[in-house]
Order: structure tokens, then C-alpha cells, then sequence
């Protein structure tokens, strides 16, 4: 009934769409090839049976293969998730556009074979029959496909599981899942199943009635109005069953001879038009659903996204108000954005904090460590926003209430955070100052205060720690005939090297009574193995016993390396060759002897010394010179100390300097 005369065609083809419903139930199976041979023999087979001759028979069967083939390839390679889920999964947005281009392209590209047929046979080149092929086709797998996921979907809901757009969300039964897709339905859309109901039942009817009443093309496309009301109103899953009812309708009429379409005059163009129609009604109405799904699926994201931040920020906003150590951002501009209650504690007092303060004028009590107003150009802010960010710097705070040692540390932040501003960081460290302060001055008490007598000797040393305390240290004490004389180096630097520091003196100490110079290092490795493998240190010593009769030297070089007796003519480096205290323990040690002969100098420093000054050992030529020129003990440990300070000092300073008088 539906073959148009003298073409052997059909005007209706669902097999296009069942077809590719089948590739993609298919989709991974090793088997594809069978598939495909499978379509073209049974669209061989259904065209021969309806009175068409073989040759046309095998054309067609070849061409749904191409056809299946061709949308095959598209669907896999721009709809990766419908592909992926075997179609059991409704198109979104983005997909139904690559989904059309591919319900489009597999019969435009198959069409071709019709034609090459009909000319071999003599028929000739005829142009309607090329789009019945291509609107029919393309129709067929608009409207049917769709609705083929949608019947999957529902399936898997029956299973357990809730179709929903863009997904499949298991379910614990059956009824549980259904009761949910309901709900997400009516989430999505801001309609209820009556009319649902309605739109199901209007979209076919009203389209047989105007069919039915009215012949003319001028009002036809009004009908569209249907398609933008299902489509805003109905649920997605229900598009496909309204777009299969509504195709029905159209070309139910247009093949009996009902309808605007019927004024053509072609049956083969009134059926393609009808096609066409179908395909613009129902790309309409499921675009518009789809639109609307990911309008209400963003909606809710955005919803969650405002949620989430707002929990984040009243997180962050408690953190920020309740957090010990001040917090003050300020944009390029060096206007306050953002100062917790800390910060303004810290900076104006407790009885005068305010975030209502004049912009800057928080900064009105920083004050250097020796009560100086600290400058403008100065603040830390203002050094960071010109390139140079500022670490633990502590500055004199002074307010109403009292004087605080503020440590200040900034950061430049990014360009869209407060315009490239920067964030400060306030800590009050005046208790940890103070008690940083008093371990100083017992640190320092620790290093002797009196010379041994020496007679024809000068002696001097010096040592700066890189913060309040370090871990170098030096010590001296007489014997009969001379001195011992001690350098050492704690690896690291701050508190807990000075307590280590404090304990090797000890130690050594109290194991030293004479001139030998390697039993008491040994005893007091011993001693200290456990707290040097607790606290993952070693120390560094060098100590010698200076025979003052006659200048000669005993010495002992635990990993150092920093010595030499200088002289006029050159620099004899003392290198013992033994390893730091608590690498190696049990070891022998070697013993060195030199001889410091009148105008001399013997020359020891810490690693600090060397780093400060490059590194490089060549560097120490400039110490070397240094303690050359000096004209006593005193000026040397001062120029070195001078070199030292002029470079990059990050760890503890310490020169200890014997020099033997012409």
C-alpha cells in the first residue's frame, strides 16, 4: 500500500530506524560485520518481496548497509556516551545535534545507490525518488531512534533503575524507580501528568483534524506551535512517544490523500514533505526539551555551586575570624580589603581595635626593633607589592596597650584575587622573642670571657648567630705550657642546634684536662650518639693544643676543614681528615701537627663564613688576606666577620683567630 507507483519505493521505512537501534544495541561486539550483512540481506529480502526486482533488491540492500555503516561511524565517534551505554541512555543537548547530523548523513550518503540503480536499468535519473529516500529515512530514525532509548530506559527502570536526562541512576526496586523518574520528571518541567496526558492525546489529534478540515500549505505550519508546547512542557523521555504519535498522524493522512500536503500533486514530494514536516516537528520539540533539561540541570549546579560557596565562605569566614594569627590583604593600591579581628588586635590594641579604622592608619605603630618609626616605603606590604616579599620579619608594635614583637610575613597574590594585592601575615612572637633573647644571653655567657695566658700570643674570636642563638660555639682554656683552643659547628642553626651546641662544650670540657686533643671528642661523641641519631645531626670540630714554648700544634679535625696558618709567604691549610662527631662513631681519628712560628696566624672558621662569602674555597682568599694584614687578633676576627656580613649570611658566623707575635 505504501510503494509509490511506477518507483518501487516505500514511503515509510521504520527499518531505517530499527536498524541503527540495532548497530547501537550491538555497539563492541566482535560480531558487527555479521550485523551489517545481516540488515542488507533482510532489506533485500522485504524489498523482493514486495514486487521489486532482484537487481533493485540487492541496490537497496546495499544501500541500508552503507546507510547503517555511515551513521555507525558518526554516532561512535561524537556521541562517545549513547555509544557507550548501547542506547540505553536519552540524548542530551550537545548529543542531539550530532545525533541529527548522523540521522541525516547515513541516508544522503546511500541515496546515490538508488540512482546509480535506476540508471543501469534504464530508468533514469529521477530526483523525487532521491528525497523520498533521504526524508523518509532521515525521519525514520529522527523520530524512532529516540523513542527506541526511551523504551530502553524504561525497561531498565522496570529493572531497578530510573532514566533520567542524560542517564541511567540505579534503583533499589522496580516501584521505588519509577516513583523517582516521576519525580525527576516533574522536577525538570513545571508540569503535571494531566497534561502530560493532554499534549499526548492533542499532538495526533489536532494534527488528523486540521488534516482532515483544512487544504491549504499557507496555514500549515502553524502546527509548529505544538511542537514548542510539547517541548517546553512534556518530559523528555515522553517527546519520543509524542513524536512517533504526531509522524503517525502526518503521514497517516498524506498517504490517504488527506491534508495540506496533498495539494503537491507528486505522491512521491507529498510523502517527503510530510517526512520533512515530521522531521522539523519533533527536531523541534526535542531540541527545546533537551535545551530545557540542561537549563534546569545547570540551574541546579549553579544552585549547588552558590550553596557550597556559601558554606565555604561562612567556613572560611569562622577560620578567619577565629584564627590566633593576624590576617590583612590589601590591594595594589594599598588600600585594606580584608583584616581579621587578630590583625587589628595586633595593630591597634584591645582597646582601640576597629575594622572601621582609617585605611593605613593601622599601620601608624610599626615601629624597627630599636624604636625607630618605620618609613612608608618600608611597610611590608609596600616591599612585596615592588617585587620583594618579606619572611618573618619582626617589627616593634607599638599601641595603647602595650609593645609587641610582630613577625610579618607577606605574599603577593594573583591578579584577580584583590587586584594583585597582597596578604600579610601578622604573629606575635614577643614571649618566643624574649625567651629566644635570655637563651642568647646564656648562650653567650657560656663562651669564655678571659684569655689564658699566653705570652707572646694574641688571641681573639667572635660568633654571630644567624638568628638569637646558634649551634657554633668556640672555647678556649689553658694547660700547663699553652692552650686548647676549640671551633665547632652544630648542622643547622636556631634553638635546637644551640642546645647541642651547649651540650658538646660541655662534654668536651669535662673531658679535657690536658693537651690531648682527640680523647675528649671521642668520649664525647660517645656521649651524644643517641641525641645526635634523635635530632638526625652531627657536628663539625676542630681543636688543637698550642705548645707556647716552642709554636707548635697539636690538632684534631672532626669533618671541618676550615683551618690554616697563615704566614707571609702563603697558606698552609690544616685538614685532620676525620669524620664529623656522630658520623662514624668508634673511629679512630687522626692527629696533625704544624708549627706556628712568630708572626703567624692560625685562622679558624665556621662553614658560615663560607657561604656567606660564595662557597667556593677559592673565596676564602679573601679571609686568608684578611687575617695577613691585621694588625692583631682583634682586627682580624673583625675584618673576617666584615667580609662575611657584607655577602648573604644564612647560618651561624663564628672566627677564632691565634696569632703568634714577632
Amino acid at each position: 500500500m505504501t510503494v509509490v507507483p511506477d518507483h518501487d519505493i516505500s514511503m515509510v521505512w521504520p527499518a531505517a530506524a530499527v536498524s541503527v537501534l540495532w548497530i547501537v544495541a550491538r555497539a563492541g561486539s566482535s560480531q558487527r560485520w555479521a550485523d551489517f550483512a545481516l540488515i542488507g540481506l533482510l532489506t533485500a529480502l522485504a524489498v523482493l518481496a514486495t514486487a521489486a526486482t532482484p537487481s533493485r533488491a540487492l541496490w537497496v540492500g546495499a544501500a541500508a548497509v552503507l546507510q547503517c555503516v555511515v551513521c555507525d561511524a558518526l554516532l561512535r565517534r561524537f556521541c562517545p556516551r549513547i555509544w557507550r551505554g548501547r542506547g540505553r541512555t536519552m540524548l542530551d543537548r550537545h548529543e542531539m545535534w550530532w545525533f541529527a547530523f548522523a540521522a541525516f548523513a547515513g541516508p544522503a550518503a546511500s541515496a546515490p545507490l538508488l540512482e546509480i540503480e535506476a540508471l543501469l536499468s534504464g530508468e533514469g535519473w529521477t530526483w523525487s525518488v532521491l528525497l523520498l529516500w533521504v526524508a523518509r529515512n532521515f525521519g525514520s530514525i529522527l523520530v524512532l531512534v529516540p523513542f527506541g532509548f526511551m523504551i530502553a530506559t524504561r525497561i531498565d527502570a522496570g529493572r531497578g533503575a530510573v532514566a533520567v536526562p542524560g542517564g541511567v541512576v540505579g534503583a533499589g526496586d522496580a516501584r521505588i524507580g519509577i516513583r523517582e523518574a516521576i519525580e525527576q520528571a516533574r522536577q525538570t518541567v513545571r508540569s503535571g501528568p494531566a497534561e502530560w496526558v493532554a499534549l499526548l492525546l492533542l499532538g495526533p489529534m489536532v494534527h488528523v483534524a486540521w488534516f482532515l478540515l483544512i487544504e491549504n500549505l499557507t496555514v500549515f505550519f502553524p502546527l509548529l506551535v505544538l511542537a514548542c508546547w510539547a517541548g517546553l512542557r512534556l518530559p523528555t523521555g515522553q517527546i519520543p512517544l509524542f513524536s512517533l504519535l504526531v509522524a503517525a498522524a502526518v503521514i497517516g493522512c498524506t498517504l490517504n490523500g488527506y491534508g495540506p500536503i496533498h495539494l503537491v500533486g507528486d505522491p512521491v514530494l507529498e510523502v517527503a514533505v510530510g517526512q520533512l514536516y515530521v522531521v522539523v516537528f519533533c527536531g523541534i520539540s526535542l531540541a527545546l526539551a533537551l535545551d530545557r533539561d540542561e537549563r534546569v540541570a545547570l540551574s541546579a549546579a549553579l544552585a549547588g555551586a552558590r550553596d557550597e560557596a556559601r558554606s565555604q565562605a561562612m567556613l572560611f569566614g569562622t577560620i578567619f575570624d577565629t584564627m590566633s594569627e593576624g590576617v590583612r590583604v590589601v590591594d595594589r593600591r594599598g588600600n585594606v580589603i580584608a583584616r581579621n579581628p587578630a590583625a587589628s588586635r595586633l595593630l591597634l590594641g584591645e582597646s582601640t581595635a576597629s575594622n572601621e579604622a582609617r585605611p593605613g592608619s593601622d599601620l601608624d605603630s610599626l615601629h624597627t626593633l630599636d624604636g625607630r618609626r618605620l618609613p612608608d616605603e618600608a611597610m611590608p606590604f609596600r616591599r612585596s607589592l615592588a617585587g620583594e616579599d618579606v619572611r618573618d620579619l619582626d617589627l616593634l608594635v607599638r599601641t595603647p596597650d602595650a609593645e609587641r614583637i610582630v613577625s610579618f610575613t607577606t605574599a603577593r597574590l594573583p591578579e584577580a584575587v584583590a587586584d594583585g594585592g597582597v596578604v600579610t601575615v601578622l604573629r606575635d612572637v614577643t614571649i618566643e622573642r624574649q625567651e629566644l633573647m635570655r637563651a642568647a644571653r646564656v648562650q653567650a655567657g657560656l663562651l669564655p670571657t678571659e684569655v689564658p695566658p699566653l705570652p707572646g700570643y694574641d688571641l681573639a674570636a667572635r660568633t654571630v648567630p644567624a638568628g638569637s642563638v646558634g649551634g657554633d660555639f668556640y672555647d678556649w682554656y689553658g694547660v700547663d705550657d699553652g692552650a686548647v683552643l676549640t671551633l665547632a659547628d652544630v648542622m643547622g642553626k636556631g634553638a635546637g642546634a644551640a642546645i647541642l651546641a651547649a651540650t658538646t662544650r660541655s662534654l668536651l670540657r669535662a673531658h679535657g684536662a690536658d693537651e690531648n686533643v682527640v680523647r675528649p671528642m671521642t668520649l664525647a661523641e660517645e656521649s651524644m650518639q643517641r641525641d645526635l641519631d634523635a635530632a638526625n645531626a652531627f657536628v663539625t670540630v676542630f681543636r688543637a693544643f698550642i705548645h707556647a714554648p716552642s709554636g707548635d700544634v697539636t690538632f684534631a679535625d672532626a669533618g671541618h676543614g676550615l683551618a690554616a696558618v697563615v704566614a707571609a709567604e702563603g697558606v698552609r691549610p690544616l685538614d685532620g681528615g676525620g669524620l664529623p662527631l656522630g658520623i662514624g662513631v668508634g673511629e679512630s681519628r687522626p692527629v696533625g701537627r704544624e708549627h706556628l712560628e712568630p708572626g703567624e696566624t692560625l685562622l679558624v672558621v665556621s662553614d658560615g663564613v663560607l657561604d656567606a662569602l660564595g662557597g667556593s674555597l677559592d673565596d676564602l682568599d679573601r679571609v686568608w688576606d684578611a687575617a695577613r694584614t691585621a694588625k692583631s687578633a682583634a682586627d682580624a676576627v673583625g675584618a673576617v666577620v666584615d667580609a662575611a656580613l657584607s655577602g648573604t649570611v644564612e647560618d651561624d658566623l663564628t672566627v677564632l683567630v691565634l696569632r703568634r707575635e714577632a
